[in-house]
């Protein structure tokens, strides 16, 4: 049996249901237990909360963070602030990554499990990378939930999911190390709407954007769908000299309960808008190993093509129609 002593897992988020967040009954207690599973020998730090019921929890070491607690990225019509928990998950993922004495570390959100440990040689696979494009010392692996190439029908940049990374410790603190986000005023939010045309940045975006930061590249986005052809292309050249993209399947995860069955990002019409192992071979090939052959076969790569033919490429102009509406009603003001 392999050995991962050189792993550490970071297990974030909170451990029960809290309010605004249904969580699976015993779902931490699961998550833990898959560790001790498939990572035989790895360290595992639990980073949650206050009053978090803890008994029966199998962990190494505990941090217990203050509550930074949920952050205003926009409002609802209503003028009432939505919130989103953004600030939780830097709070709470850093608190157990500068934690982690190991070489490599693991991203794990509290609600996850693994089913294997598939993304430890997924990693080490791809050897070649472009210098100059370089920010990570090792590729992280990530998973393609939520990582979008499409959205409301069009193609999408830096739409990076936060749900789990794997790689060299460092380069993970590299990610993750953020200052807290500000809320925003109405004010603000109505503009950003506006430039927009109501499709604001995800909160994806926003967390690999102010990575790339950090590295001396100011990108900005003028909401979700801003498609412009060179940020759609730095956005490839980034993921493919620093990433792995696969799905949980491919990298030994699940989900668990919340994002499976009829959850929306579980369907054909979700699954088949995001990045793909494929698409992301395909960048690599083309931006590091012009030699590489991708491995899916015709029939994956028709499968792939003809989802998107179906669930994809039509919300083009549902998208198109909301925003000549928004416009229309912004110069009526």
């Amino acid at each position: 049996m392999a050995n991962f002593k050189h792993i550490t897992v970071i297990v974030q988020g909170p451990v029960q249901t809290l309010k605004g967040r249904e969580q699976e009954a015993g779902i931490t207690q699961k998550c833990l237990a898959s560790v001790r599973q498939h990572l035989p020998d790895a360290k595992i730090i639990l980073s949650t909360w206050p009053n978090q019921h803890l008994s029966g929890l199998d962990f190494d070491e505990l941090v217990i963070s203050e509550d930074p607690g949920p952050n205003i990225r926009s409002f609802h019509r209503d003028g009432s602030p939505a919130y989103f928990n953004n600030n939780r998950q830097i709070v709470s993922t850093l608190a157990g990554l500068r934690l982690a004495s190991t070489s490599y570390a693991i991203k794990l959100r509290s609600d996850n499990l693994l089913t294997g440990n598939q993304f430890v040689s997924i990693q080490n696979r791809y050897s070649h990378r472009c210098e100059s494009q370089k920010i990570f010392r090792e590729r992280v692996v990530v998973s393609n939930v939520f990582t979008r190439k499409y959205a409301k029908g069009f193609k999408v940049a830096f739409h990076l999911s936060d749900f789990f990374y794997y790689g060299l410790t460092n380069d993970l603190l590299a990610i993750w190390d953020l200052d807290l986000f500000n809320d925003v005023t109405p004010d603000q939010a109505t503009h950003a709407y506006r430039l927009a045309h109501g499709f604001a940045i995800d909160c994806t975006q926003m967390f690999w954007l102010e990575t790339l930061k950090k590295f001396g590249d100011d990108i900005n986005l003028d909401g979700l769908l801003d498609n412009n052809p060179t940020k759609l292309k730095k956005s490839d050249i980034y993921y493919a000299n620093n990433l792995v993209i696969a799905s949980p399947e491919e990298l030994g995860l699940s989900l668990g309960q919340k994002f499976s069955g009829p959850a929306r990002i579980a369907r054909q019409k979700g699954k088949c808008a995001q990045w793909q192992l494929y698409d992301w071979q395909k960048v690599y090939r083309e931006y590091c190993d012009p030699l590489f052959e991708p491995d899916a076969t015709l029939l994956q790569r028709l499968t792939l093509h003809i989802a998107r033919l179906i669930y994809v490429y039509p919300t083009r102009i549902e998208t198109l129609l909301k925003i000549i509406r928004r416009r229309t009603k912004t110069l009526g003001r």
